[in-house]
């Protein structure tokens, strides 16, 4: 009896132990769009309000538990509401359908030609089979409610309008879309500069030969063509090569694309110097670059200038760079630059003929007074290159004397030497010479006085 009873005490311990156990519980959780059924990676995943994880590629996490409670389960992706559920603590798999986020999408319609707004217009839009129509306000507004991370097709017809389509791609924010719709009797020509793509404005349109109107300052001209007539199409502009071609206008053709290049004009570049002499050897350059170098007669050509504005420089050892913008819109037309010399310190000598030196002597450069000599006899001045100077010295005392000095390119140390010889002093030889004259009197006078007869006494005898 009492082994039976140790045999049941053993099981029912056996069977409560057992009983008592929890045993874990995985949870596969699988998201998906609830439009495509598309899996979605990269969704975050919450377990009970915490970050657990993010799906893998395939949309998928496994989520592991002690099985002991039910879990709170929230996934968020950017462009889809929340999705949150509470989930049974034996479940083990977990459907998670996200759903697309509400958008709006604003679409306005304007005139490509004036852009003004288009009223009356019909606008489609559609995804998944799903179709959306309306018609644009009076402003050519249309707003749709539509779903984030879709990508949607878009028509627009309207009366007098060529038929527009396209595709928008629809993110996670509110969609803007502008259209420009195309007159239906309207050609469109787009004029652009080759190189640079810019709108050229004011170019002349001519069909058949006949002036049909010029380019806006978009480089645009709208006029009313025949669909399916043949066309001879020329584009005129100054400074540009003109255009020329022969098409048929299809009837789907709205705009005319075209790119016109700009004609070389030339140009030519003279260099002076001071004295308008040519300036041979000058080196040119345009837009930075070593473009040209004149000749002996100071010129420089350069036939391949187009028309436009272009920064010149001219550079010459000896002179002084000259620079400034040219604007080429003439054929051939000519530049002229002038060179200023380069300065250089000169120092001038100023002595006597014994080679001692003479302090405050003035010193004249072309006839125009520079300074006086210090107390060394000497005097320093600016002057420019390879340029003659006829330079005077001139002191009271002294005869005035004048040379002539040209200071070459590279000289550092130009000087030059003026010799003074002192000067007669007239005054002092006029008193001499009227002393002399009045001696010469005096003795003169004295002299014809010594010389005059006595008076004759008559004696008695000689009665």
């Amino acid at each position: 009896m009492y082994r039976y009873r140790s045999c049941f005490l053993s099981v029912f311990l056996f069977l409560f132990l057992l009983c008592s156990v929890v045993q874990a519980t995985d949870l596969q959780i699988t998201v998906l769009d609830s439009i495509d059924n598309v899996t979605i990676p990269h969704a975050t995943v919450y377990a009970n309000g915490a970050v657990y994880a993010f799906t893998n590629n395939n949309g998928q996490v496994l989520y592991p538990h002690d099985g002991s409670s039910d879990q709170r389960i929230r996934v968020s992706m950017t462009g889809y509401d929340d999705w949150e559920k509470t989930v049974g603590m034996n479940e083990t798999a977990l459907l998670v359908n996200l759903s697309r986020k509400a958008l709006i999408m604003t679409v306005k319609l304007y005139d490509s030609d004036n852009l003004g707004p288009v009223a009356g217009a019909l606008v489609n839009i559609s995804a998944f089979n799903i179709t959306q129509g309306k018609q644009s306000d009076a402003a050519g507004t249309v707003v749709f409610g539509v779903n984030a991370s879709t990508l949607y097709s878009l028509k627009v017809t309207a009366p007098n309008y060529e038929p527009h389509s396209r595709t928008v791609d629809v993110g996670t924010e509110d969609e803007p879309v502008e259209i420009k719709l195309l007159s239906a009797n309207l050609l469109s020509f787009v004029v652009k500069d080759r190189e640079s793509k810019v709108p050229v404005q004011g170019a002349e349109v001519l069909l058949n030969s006949v002036s049909a109107g010029k380019t806006d300052e978009r480089g645009i001209l709208s006029i009313p063509v025949t669909r399916g007539a043949i066309y001879t199409i020329e584009i005129k502009k100054d400074g540009y090569e003109t255009l020329s071609e022969s098409r048929t206008i299809s009837e789907s053709e709205a705009l005319f694309p075209v790119e016109i290049a700009k004609a070389p004009l030339g140009a030519f570049v003279y260099v002076y110097d001071e004295s308008q002499n040519p300036v041979n050897g000058a080196d040119i350059y345009i837009n930075g670059s070593l473009s040209g170098t004149t000749n002996q007669y100071g010129r420089g050509t350069f036939p391949d200038l187009v028309f436009g504005s272009y920064p010149v420089e001219v550079r010459k050892s000896g002179f002084i760079p000259s620079s400034r913008t040219i604007v080429v819109s003439n054929k051939s037309d000519d530049y002229t630059f002038t060179l200023s010399f380069e300065n250089a310190d000169l120092t001038i000598y100023v002595q006597d003929k014994d080679l001692k030196n003479i302090p405050n002597a003035t010193i004249a450069l072309d006839g125009t007074v520079s300074g006086q000599t210090d107390d060394h006899g000497q005097f320093i001045t600016g002057v420019k290159f390879n340029q003659v100077y006829n330079i005077t010295a001139s002191r009271d005392g002294y005869q005035t004397a004048s040379v002539q000095k040209q200071v070459i390119q590279g000289n550092a140390t130009a000087s030059v030497n003026i010799s003074l010889e002192k000067s007669t002093d007239w005054s002092l030889i006029g008193l001499i010479a009227i002393g002399a004259i009045v001696v010469l009197v005096l003795l003169a006078a004295i002299r014809l006085l010594g010389k005059r007869p006595g008076r004759h006494i008559m004696r008695r005898n000689e009665i």
